[in-house]
């Protein structure tokens, strides 16, 4: 989820590519699997990498056997999503791996996400939350129009481009808008300010707050960016104070922050979730817009040769018998 992430995109990422011919050993030791019975899977025959805590992790190992049936050759302890995961499933020295699914290194690396078919992940998807007060049908259209047009698959170029390739967010963000028609040509902002802020900052949020003030600009509006706030748990009271007008969210870290406290209701189902952060941020003056189609989520991944050995696309694949 992305309130456990501790992996800012950036140089971080960057050097997590340099890193990748690394065997990834400093990670921890290897735990072995029990045997799930029955006939041999494919992730029988797989080494299985993630964060120390995935054995207790209700996303990660209990959740995979309880959802999708499958227990792993072993386990190969390391980081959260970082450069010693992705090291060791560059080298072989695990075969699937718990990555964030808008990690540019994905596309770098032409790696395999697969498809978490039984939904067993939370829903992450990036939407605009937006302050009551300063709320109205312009901003509203704006904001739900970038979002009409935003996918997993479309954001994580961008990601790259800014986290790996050291663009600008916001030439990043204006190409995306351009190519969308996104940017309206006038509006009914002028003589109204608004600040547009960030969840954290890494890249994927720089771009999001780009894309969301090059609009309002466009429409008028005289917009201040505020993109140093670290975390939501600064994040969330700026925008309820009135420190901050707009920013990015994800639906299930959300309804886990400060303001919702709800992570009882994350799930892997955005609709649910939608309806049930609503409300809550309703009480705190804040309106949750529509949500995206990008996910932000946990993901495991793993490389091309992998998947066309055994035909992997999907986790529920990771219990076919072999």
């Amino acid at each position: 989820m992305r309130r456990s992430r501790k992996l800012a995109l950036g140089a971080t990422v960057l050097a997590s590519v340099l890193l990748l011919a690394a065997c990834g050993k400093s990670g921890g030791g290897e735990t072995k699997a029990s045997s799930s019975g029955g006939g041999a899977t494919v992730a029988s025959k797989l080494i299985l990498g993630g964060p120390p805590e995935c054995p207790q992790r209700p996303f990660c190992i209990p959740g995979l056997k309880a959802t999708y049936g499958v227990t792993f050759k072993s386990f190969k302890a390391l980081d959260v999503g970082g450069a010693q995961t992705k090291a060791a499933l560059d080298s072989g020295a695990i075969q699937i791996a718990l990555l964030f699914s808008t990690d540019p290194t994905i596309l770098v690396k032409g790696w395999v996400p697969l498809e978490d078919d039984k939904h067993l992940q939370n829903a992450e998807l990036i939407t605009p939350v937006v302050r009551t007060a300063v709320l109205n049908d312009e901003i509203t259209t704006l904001l739900n129009n970038i979002s009409a047009k935003l996918t997993t698959e479309n954001i994580l170029p961008m990601v790259k481009a800014v986290a790996v390739d050291q663009q600008d967010p916001a030439q990043v963000a204006k190409g995306f808008l351009d190519q969308n028609g996104l940017l309206p040509s006038s509006g009914q902002g002028a003589g109204k300010s608004i600040t547009v802020g960030v969840s954290a900052t890494f890249a994927e949020q720089s771009i999001m707050a780009e894309m969301y003030a090059q609009t309002l600009e466009a429409a008028g509006y005289k917009v201040k960016r505020e993109l140093d706030l670290a975390a939501r748990e600064v994040s969330d009271p700026a925008l309820e104070k009135g420190d901050i007008d707009i920013k990015a969210e994800y639906l299930a870290s959300e309804l886990a922050g400060p303001l919702a406290k709800a992570p009882d209701k994350a799930s892997g189902d955005a609709q649910a979730e939608a309806a049930a952060l609503g409300p809550l941020l309703e009480a705190h003056g804040i309106t949750l817009l529509t949500p995206s189609q990008a996910n932000d989520t946990n993901v495991f991944v793993v490389t091309k040769a992998t998947a066309d050995q055994y035909g992997l696309s999907t986790m529920s694949d990771l219990g076919k018998t072999i």
